[in-house]
């Protein structure tokens, strides 16, 4: 069972670094418990052991469980609590520029969503079959959060240019944008993988989506460049 959650720790941790994680950042992440202990690594990751006891408990972000309603972000504790589930846009799904930023913020709130419940039913529909990796993050996300780990941060707003906007026919959009990464930690198996994504926001990205059968769906986003090195 062990090697089995070791194996899925590790796959989680490369899609996420694929999807723009880096380094430790030195105070940007919540610090661990009292009941954990520390020890750091080389690398893209540093390590956070939890005892024993923390790992046989439920775990509550907060130390606690949130009355209904009320919304507690993901700490060293537990997951998030409470999170408030995005709404699908009026006037999404019609090929106009309007239709294609709702959308595109859509599917952007739902990923956030999915970063902190592990919920990824309705993100998954959102995605080109085609977009291997973006489908492949997903099924790590749910796998991490059925094995009780969760993720702290790693949020995402997007900022697209507007004048940037392609159309690549047949239905097919292009679109420069920057993705603004909050730095993020994985629980799984009682550590903490630590990562900074502070410079991601450097990163150009071009986003590919596309309108067919009457709903808009993401084919890729690629780096093409990063201004700080």
């Amino acid at each position: 069972m062990r090697t089995a959650q070791r194996t899925l720790t590790l796959t989680a941790l490369a899609l996420l670094v694929l999807t723009g994680c880096g380094e430790q950042k030195t105070g940007s992440i919540p610090e661990p418990s009292d009941s954990s202990s520390a020890s750091s690594a080389s690398g893209a990751s540093s390590s956070v052991s939890a005892s024993a006891t923390a790992q046989e408990t439920e775990h509550y972000s907060g130390g606690s469980k949130a009355p209904d309603g009320e919304y507690r972000p993901a700490d060293e504790f537990g997951p998030a609590q409470n999170v408030p589930k995005p709404v699908k846009p009026e006037g999404m799904n019609v090929e106009t520029t309007e239709g294609m930023e709702l959308f595109i913020n859509y599917w952007n709130d739902l990923r956030n969503y999915a970063m902190q419940t592990g919920d990824v039913t309705e993100i998954t529909k959102l995605v080109d079959e085609s977009y291997t990796q973006e489908l492949e993050f997903y099924e790590s996300l749910d796998e991490i959060y059925n094995s009780g780990g969760w993720v702290i941060g790693g949020t995402r707003q997007i900022h697209y240019n507007k004048d940037l906007l392609t159309s690549d026919g047949n239905g097919a959009y292009s679109i420069g944008c920057n993705f603004d990464v909050e730095n993020l930690v994985l629980w799984s198996d009682g550590k903490a993988q630590v990562f900074d994504n502070s410079d991601y926001i450097y990163n150009g990205i071009e986003l590919k989506v596309k309108f067919k059968n009457n709903h808009w769906a993401v084919v890729t986003a690629d780096i093409l460049e990063s201004q700080n090195g």
